[in-house]
């Protein structure tokens, strides 16, 4: 429910009450960084653009965290992204990859400052040669950080300047011999200039820039200079540039050359989990090739991948959904053959238990009538029975009746949702079902079992499961997640900071305000008080934000 304002000194009120049941702010506090970053900007939404710029500033004495990546260039602008920029040079950001735990090129704090000071080619410069220092060990152990920040760098600045490939001589004359290969980050400028200057001006391409630099070749249509680099890439790379160069209106010619090309391609490895990586790659290429058959077929062929998202299950799933976007294509036979694929050896009970809720009704809604029989009276019961749990078998019976609800039947579901409410179904079970209980009106005729079911789904106390509950309810669904909140175990009731996050997202004040109630300890209070402070900043309510803000550590000082 959108904020009403007034109803904003409530809400501050609230988070004053929550925040007396504890001590003040201890001096060793530390404010989850993603939680200053969102400050930042629910102030510059609010209207405070000076303030939030400050704060934002602020954020570079720790930690960054992926999100001041968005929020940077949106807060900063001219003088005040430059002095910021300016600052981040006299300490250890360039150098740093976001506090996400990913190493890749776009992970680099240096791209975000990059994108602030384009068009400033003073501050261009001085951050150019702020990356390109060697920084202890980055000569051995650590170069792969070095090339991340240089890459995010060129990569940016190119952005900014699409069309002007003039400012490649600019940056070049930056680099000594070593580093000419850096340039070739500068991907969307090269693209129209062709592998063949690329290679001249920069020599051999970094791993780091290879599959950018082929995405740029096919934007440009230079399919064989893409396709050319894309093989000189180490396998996983290699596998994934060769997707990415199938595009609307390829030739059979081409079309025959990638095939070809993949085929070739390095498998990287004997392990299955590597081979079956390259066939499921291999699968999604044929789906973009529109040559269904062959996916069907290199599927049938796969085994189990203990690499989440590469197994024949999700593969199976991706293959239902393109045949969902492609009617005129879908065929009994082709239906019955992804589902023999389920049933069968080749997919392990837990990947199975993963999409047959999201198989059964997909199929289901593709089939003929006779099919649809069918999937009722076989192909569930041998899907079922490869699931070694009740409630994993449960996951086949909800797919059942969401497939039945969308033929008409609105209670369908309703006897799973009765026998899994009864026990203590796995969070999965938990979270697929409180879904489908607010697609189906389940709240309008049984709000009890509603509100067990989404009590199901927030009982492990993992913040994921929240983060993906809670889009899927409406404002009146979300009503009950307070009384779902107070039937789980306190220590689960750590959730009231994902719910807290999702509230000042969305502008529901209501419900941010019974997580205020609902917090467990001082943390988890101190950090829902914080977003009452981000949702009265956003709209506007400065004096009692920053009120809050100061009270529960998410500032320093005193509350004023």
């Amino acid at each position: 429910m959108p904020v009403d304002v007034s109803i904003s000194t409530d809400l501050a009120d609230r988070a004053r009450s929550a925040l007396a049941r504890f001590e003040a702010v201890p001096s060793e506090w530390r404010v989850d960084p993603a939680d200053r970053v969102g400050w930042a900007v629910a102030r510059f939404d609010g209207g405070d653009h000076a303030g939030a710029a400050e704060e934002l500033a602020a954020c570079l004495d720790g930690w960054l965290p992926k999100e001041f990546a968005e929020a940077a260039p949106r807060v900063l602008t001219g003088e005040q992204a430059a002095q910021v920029v300016a600052a981040a040079l006299d300490g250890e950001h360039p150098y740093r990859l976001f506090e996400s735990g990913r190493s890749g090129p776009e992970q680099a704090v240096a791209g975000t400052l990059a994108r602030l000071v384009a068009g400033n080619p003073d501050a261009e410069a001085a951050l150019l040669r702020a990356v390109l220092v060697i920084r202890p060990d980055e000569d051995r152990r650590w170069a792969h950080f070095r090339a991340a920040r240089i890459s995010a760098v060129f990569a940016a600045l190119a952005e900014a300047y699409v069309g002007e490939p003039e400012h490649l001589d600019r940056w070049s004359a930056l680099l000594d011999g070593d580093d000419r290969p850096c340039l070739a980050a500068a991907a969307v400028l090269w693209g129209p200039l062709g592998l063949a200057e690329v290679d001249r001006r920069c020599g051999a391409v970094r791993e780091i820039d290879g599959e950018r630099l082929v995405a740029a070749f096919v934007a440009a249509d230079r399919f064989d200079d893409a396709l050319t680099l894309a093989t000189r890439l180490d396998p996983s790379q290699q596998q994934r540039a060769l997707l990415t160069l199938v595009t609307p209106g390829l030739t059979p010619a081409r079309a025959k050359a990638l095939v070809a090309a993949f085929r070739k391609c390095p498998k990287g490895g004997r392990e299955r989990d590597v081979q079956m990586i390259y066939q499921h790659r291999f699968a999604r290429l044929f789906l973009a090739l529109e040559r269904v058959d062959d996916a069907l077929a290199v599927l049938s062929r796969m085994r189990d991948c203990r690499v989440s998202g590469y197994g024949p299950g999700p593969l199976a799933l991706e293959v239902l959904r393109w045949l969902d976007g492609r009617r005129a294509a879908t065929t009994p036979e082709r239906l019955r053959a992804v589902l023999d694929v389920l049933a069968g050896p080749g997919v392990i009970p837990q990947e199975l238990a993963a999409v047959v809720a999201d198989v059964v009704p997909l199929a289901h809604a593709l089939a003929d009538e006779p099919l649809r029989t069918e999937i009722v009276d076989v192909h569930v019961p041998r899907l079922r029975a490869r699931l070694r749990n009740m409630s994993w078998a449960l996951l086949a019976d909800a797919g059942l009746g969401a497939a039945l609800v969308e033929t008409g039947d609105t209670t369908a579901l309703d006897p799973v949702y009765a026998q899994a409410a009864g026990g203590r179904p796995d969070s999965r079970l938990s979270l697929v079902l409180a879904r489908l209980a607010s697609r189906t009106g389940l709240l309008a005729r049984d709000r009890e079992l509603f509100t067990r079911l989404v009590a199901g789904a927030l009982r492990e106390g993992y913040w994921s499961l929240a983060e993906a509950l809670l889009p899927a309810l409406d404002a009146e669904a979300r009503t009950v997640v307070p009384d779902a909140l107070a039937a789980v175990p306190t220590s689960s009731r750590r959730q009231v900071v994902a719910i807290a996050r999702f509230a000042e997202q969305v502008g529901d004040s209501g419900l941010l305000a019974a997580m205020l109630d609902a917090a467990p300890d001082a943390e988890s209070t101190r950090r829902a008080a914080g977003r009452a402070a981000m949702l009265l900043a956003r709209h506007g309510e400065l004096p009692d934000a920053l009120d809050l803000a100061h009270r529960c550590g998410l500032v320093r000082g005193e509350s004023r």
